[in-house]
């Protein structure tokens, strides 16, 4: 019954995202950050503009949400899911031999040996299920103390919730970047993104109103939220691209201070 604590966290992780985990990345990674043009020009730029919708629905429909708005952004998902698919096909046939150099290396890294498939699949489905119920417990506590402390929810959801559960993503991209993965510590950051705005909102829209049988309602009046995160995207795209699409350490360090200063002015 409080869409707008859902729609805020998915806002502030991913400012947190955009912001936080490059500046980790940036200031841990051995060099300068290398970004591949790819990496710009197709996650963060199709990234920008899954935020610009996000930004022109709450725009249009800021009281209530229904099934259009929520096979709108699961269109917008598969449409990315095939544009990955189409250059991985691309990239497979044009690098094969870079490819199993790069195999050869996470072999000797391998932290965690799977031996078969379903050892695997009870992997995922047993973290899946930690971090559902982590999830859970983190948004209940984080508005009984909201409560407490007189802060609103949505407040909560946009500081608190958001990076709690931003946490995964940060480790995986700061582990990339210490090998040197920059391309995967950055295309981390927009695919997580991109995946909570278009299907983890999209999802509890349409089994709210499976159940109900009525559109999921709105209010969030906070708007300055999403404007936030359009300026933050952007000016993450002018860093990227800038210095022959390379983030160094204090670009990185500007990001991290920018994402201070955005949480100090939400809870003031």
């Amino acid at each position: 019954g409080r869409a707008e604590v859902g729609i805020s966290s998915i806002i502030g992780s991913a400012l947190y995202n955009v912001l936080v985990i490059p500046a980790a990345a940036g200031l841990v990674a051995t060099s300068p950050m290398i970004i591949s043009r790819e990496v710009v020009w197709r996650d963060n730029i199709f990234y920008f503009g899954v935020v610009l919708l996000l930004g022109a629905m709450l725009w249009q429909f800021p009281n209530e949400w229904g099934a259009g708005i929520a096979l709108l952004f699961l269109l917008a998902y598969i449409g990315y899911v095939l544009l990955l698919h189409r250059d991985f096909k691309k990239s497979r046939n044009q690098e094969s031999d870079e490819i199993k150099a790069e195999k050869v290396e996470e072999d000797e890294e391998e932290l965690l040996e799977l031996t078969s498939e379903k050892k695997a699949w009870l992997w995922i489905m047993l973290m899946m299920f930690v971090m559902g119920g982590a999830s859970h417990l983190l948004v209940e506590s984080s508005l009984a103390l909201g409560d407490m402390l007189g802060i609103d929810g949505v407040i909560m959801g946009f500081v608190v919730i958001a990076a709690g559960t931003s946490i995964p993503d940060t480790a995986l991209s700061v582990i990339s970047a210490k090998k040197g993965q920059y391309d995967a510590a950055v295309s981390n950051v927009f695919g997580s993104n991109i995946f909570d705005i278009c299907v983890c909102l999209s999802i509890p829209i349409l089994l709210a109103l499976a159940m109900s049988g009525e559109p999921t309602k709105i209010d969030l009046p906070q708007t300055g939220l999403i404007w936030s995160l359009i300026g933050a995207t952007l000016l993450a795209i002018y860093f990227f691209w800038s210095n022959n699409y390379t983030l160094t350490k204090l670009k990185a360090g500007m990001m991290g201070i920018l994402y201070l200063l955005i949480i100090l002015v939400s809870i003031t």
